[in-house]
């Protein structure tokens, strides 16, 4: 009778009271598999071996310039309130387009973005953008985007190396705007609710629609953070969508805030 006896490396065979140690052939290890981070998607061997994009051992925040100093932005969002509005008045003005506004405003100065799966989404568009491209966000996405600090969710980062992000990229996006120095901030697309079964002016995104609950709970509050500290700082902020369900900044017909320039 032969008994077996097993470890991690070898397979002991018993016959007789004498002993035989029999070698296993163990396949040879995969050099090239690939990493995975924790949400599963591939790291590259580029990314992690010549520098070429972000990952977190080499991130350097970015400190914002002012360049926009005393100036007027407009901030374009994603509601369905722009489906029938016409981009190109835009043209000529200071412009952070969030997102998938990119598609819409290609010619903007800034690009903003909070969700790290944004880049992988509009890889193509992003990559073309001749703008600067901000997010906190910045894992495997190329070094010329620019790596902010996230220092929290609600109220108004001073330093410009950081912003607080609402939970939402327009609520990100307003922080960026008072780095840049500006007085007065127009948002544009800034519904925060759907409309019947329409989230976006545009297509949306390859996920669920966020639900109005996830609107009114997780983001809507974190806007009465920012009204105090944006007067105190002389930054007046419009809201030109007259169905959004943002009430604490001034409201104003989007043709009337057209007229600032």
């Amino acid at each position: 009778m032969i008994r077996h006896r097993r470890n991690l490396k070898s397979t002991k065979m018993v016959q007789g009271g004498k002993s035989r140690i029999k070698k296993i052939n163990h396949p040879p290890q995969q050099l090239n598999s690939p990493v995975k981070n924790k949400r599963g998607s591939v790291i590259t061997s580029k990314s992690k071996l010549d520098g070429s994009t972000f990952n977190r051992n080499n991130i350097k925040y970015t400190k914002v310039k002012p360049i926009w100093k005393g100036e007027t932005v407009f901030i374009v969002g994603g509601g369905p309130s722009l489906s029938k509005f016409n981009f190109n008045l835009l043209k000529g003005r200071n412009i952070i387009a969030i997102n998938k506004s990119i598609k819409s405003c290609p010619w903007a100065q800034i690009l903003y973005w909070t969700d790290s799966r944004v880049y992988s989404w509009l890889k193509d568009d992003i990559e073309k953008f001749k703008g600067d491209k901000y997010t906190i966000k910045p894992f495997n996405t190329p070094l010329n985007v620019k790596a902010l600090k996230n220092t929290g969710t609600s109220g108004l980062e001073l330093d410009p190396v950081g912003i607080r992000h609402g939970n939402n990229s327009g609520f990100a996006a307003i922080n960026l705007a008072y780095h840049l120095g500006v007085k007065r901030i127009i948002l544009l697309g800034f519904d925060m609710g759907n409309i019947g079964q329409k989230s976006h002016y545009h297509d949306g995104y390859p996920v669920l629609m966020t639900s109005n609950k996830t609107y009114e709970e997780r983001m809507l509050p974190t806007f009465n953070s920012l009204v105090k500290p944006l007067e105190e700082n002389g930054v007046e902020i419009i809201n030109a969508s007259m169905v959004s369900k943002i009430k604490c900044f001034k409201r104003m017909p989007i043709e009337k805030a057209l007229l600032f320039s």
